[in-house]
């Protein structure tokens, strides 16, 4: 099986954030050598004009197109993965990098799972369950990726997590990282969907791409407790009014909002007052 290789000169602040878009666009893996993001997918999936288009909106473009031989992507990975720092308290790092003082170190092997710290997305999502209460509390995280997110509301004492992906090998990724940092109450099960729960929650977070949380909203806001708080990040800054306003008609309000390299994350209550 062959495999096209896509070379882009490409900024190190933009390189996760064009990773990760890439990546949900049918690359199968990425790695970063001074300056040049190489994007990898098999040569019978490989779109030239599509990856040209994603790239445009990131002024970037490609430098070269070459055909390469079948790589261990999860190798590639893992000699390309750093530690990250999610705010002041949270560490994710790879069982081969030192522990740091802070309240929250978790450890993530390296794996194609998409959550491990380095997006945007995963660190304000972070950054806001960490401040919340957990304790006692039920939490759901919805697309839980490589399960950071529930094994940090593990770490926060909560009493029940149910960590949810529709991906076979994040679930699986997210159950090993779950046993290796010994988090106490989370279930990982494989779902696009929340329907089918009979149980409510008191803080659900949701960190995944924008129209699959407007279609999961009317099921988040089900799902939710009177008193809880749902946690969505996945967004651009510009949908804010569009996020809100779908909230809104569901009952919620927005008590928190914060963009990191024009990615918003958002947090929800139900309205009182409506």
């Amino acid at each position: 099986m062959s495999y096209t290789a896509v070379h882009i000169l490409c900024d190190e602040d933009l390189e996760e954030t064009v990773s990760f878009l890439l990546q949900e666009n049918g690359y199968t893996g990425t790695s970063y050598e001074q300056g040049t993001l190489i994007a990898y997918c098999q040569s019978a999936q490989h779109n030239e004009e599509s990856t040209a288009k994603l790239l445009a909106s990131f002024n970037l473009s490609t430098i070269k197109i070459v055909e390469e031989e079948p790589k261990n992507w999860n190798q590639i990975w893992e000699d390309n993965f750093k530690d990250a720092d999610l705010g002041e308290h949270i560490h994710s790092r790879a069982p081969f990098h030192p522990a740091k003082d802070v309240k929250h170190d978790i450890i993530v092997v390296p794996k194609m799972a998409f959550g491990t710290g380095h997006h945007e997305t995963t660190r304000l999502s972070a950054i806001s369950l960490e401040k919340l209460n957990c304790t006692n509390k039920s939490v759901l995280d919805m697309g839980c990726g490589s399960g950071l997110l529930a094994i940090l509301a593990s770490q926060k004492a909560a009493k029940r997590v149910l960590a949810i992906d529709y991906d076979i090998h994040s679930v699986e990724n997210a159950r090993e990282n779950v046993q290796l940092n010994k988090a106490k109450n989370v279930e990982v099960v494989q779902a696009d969907t929340v329907v089918h729960l009979t149980e409510k929650f008191d803080i659900i977070v949701s960190n995944i791409v924008k129209n699959i949380n407007l279609r999961l909203l009317p099921e988040f806001v089900s799902k939710l407790h009177k008193d809880g708080h749902l946690i969505l990040c996945g967004f651009i800054a510009e949908d804010l009014n569009e996020l809100t306003t779908a909230a809104s008609a569901h009952g919620l309000k927005c008590i928190e909002h914060n963009a990191d390299n024009n990615w918003l994350q958002t947090q929800f209550t139900f309205d009182n007052n409506a």
